[in-house]
């Protein structure tokens, strides 16, 4: 029998079957391309070569004269910073410019790293640059929501690097998030989130890992195989609040988890995405709490989610949580 599940927070369905449950060898790996050693030359984020990108918007650097992490504006952008809203109506459909800022984030020097493969004073350099951008972009009025996206490998460029995202509208995962939110503490007065961190303890379950201020989970309805979510154990509703300690142990619960999905599932593809509240303080909802969520890109989507919005996870967030604590 099949389980239906109801995730709390943005309150969707989530189908988790337990007949011929999957495990991590039901995954046969996604192999990108060989990782070169960029020998011929074209890789633009590789040191040496800065003057293949547009100008560096923030470096970080080390004891020499090296960069450790640069942001840089995408060459090819979602939303631009230059201009005006122009909203207009286009018969009966709204229509505005695209306005906000959109940087990559390049995370290393070296072309052949990965969050699994970081040291955790490297990653730590990488969450300093994510929140030095963050808080520049977030007193822009014009933004209402700051973004971090991570897909690995990436699609047009292997050399790790992110997506740092400035948008002018709240987009609707983060919009049903809040609502979902809000609604659970007028009924309750209390954060759904800090009620599920403690549900979470609690059971043990569904536990990958517990650090001094982050817990690492595969939450309840799950919707993608191995899915896993690190969020803050105290409560705070923004990332780039994150202070110098907790940056530290963060870094090393993110170390921890992508080390386990390489051994687990031979260096899966995977997505990152940081959810954190409205930046302007009209949106700002102090009752929402910021967190990390992490998809693995294995297996395939069924045609049943696209046409109903279900979600079917083959593999249970339990089970999924006992493989990758047993790996690390």
């Amino acid at each position: 029998m099949a389980e239906l599940r109801r995730e709390p927070v943005a309150r969707r369905w989530v189908v988790i079957t337990t007949e011929n449950p999957k495990g991590p060898e039901d995954y046969a790996p996604v192999k990108p391309p060989p990782a070169s050693d960029d020998a011929d030359g074209t890789c633009a984020f590789c040191p040496g070569r800065e003057r293949m990108t547009p100008p560096e918007i923030l470096s970080l650097r080390g004891p020499g004269d090296g960069w450790t992490v640069r942001v840089i504006p995408n060459k090819s952008p979602f939303f631009h910073i230059e201009g005006e809203f122009d909203r207009r109506a286009e018969g009966m459909y709204d229509v505005m410019q695209a306005l906000g800022a959109h940087e990559i984030v390049i995370e290393s020097p070296d072309h052949r790293k990965h969050l699994a493969t970081f040291g955790p004073s490297q990653i730590q350099k990488v969450l300093l640059a994510y929140r030095t951008r963050w808080i520049d972009l977030a007193q822009d009025p014009r933004f209402q929501q700051i973004l971090i996206l991570k897909n690995y490998p990436g699609v047009y460029n292997r050399h790790p690097h992110a997506h740092l995202l400035a948008m002018p509208v709240i987009p609707r995962r983060i919009d049903e998030e809040i609502e979902g939110t809000l609604d659970y503490y007028q009924r309750k007065e209390r954060c759904i989130f800090c009620d599920i961190i403690k549900e979470e303890l609690a059971s043990g379950k569904r536990v990958v890992a517990e650090t001094p201020h982050f817990l690492v989970f595969c939450p309840f309805a799950s919707r993608y195989p191995f899915e896993t979510w690190i969020i803050p154990k105290a409560h705070f509703p923004d990332f780039h609040h994150l202070q110098d300690n907790m940056m530290e142990d963060l870094s090393g619960a993110l170390q921890m988890l992508f080390q386990c999905f390489y051994r687990l599932l031979a260096d899966p593809p995977y997505s990152l995405a940081f959810h954190s509240s409205p930046c302007q303080s009209r949106f700002h909802r102090n009752e929402y709490h910021w967190h990390i969520e992490t998809r693995l890109r294995v297996g395939l989507k069924e045609g049943f989610e696209w046409v109903t919005g279900f979600f079917v996870n083959p593999t249970s967030p339990e089970s999924a949580a006992a493989w990758l604590r047993g790996v690390k």
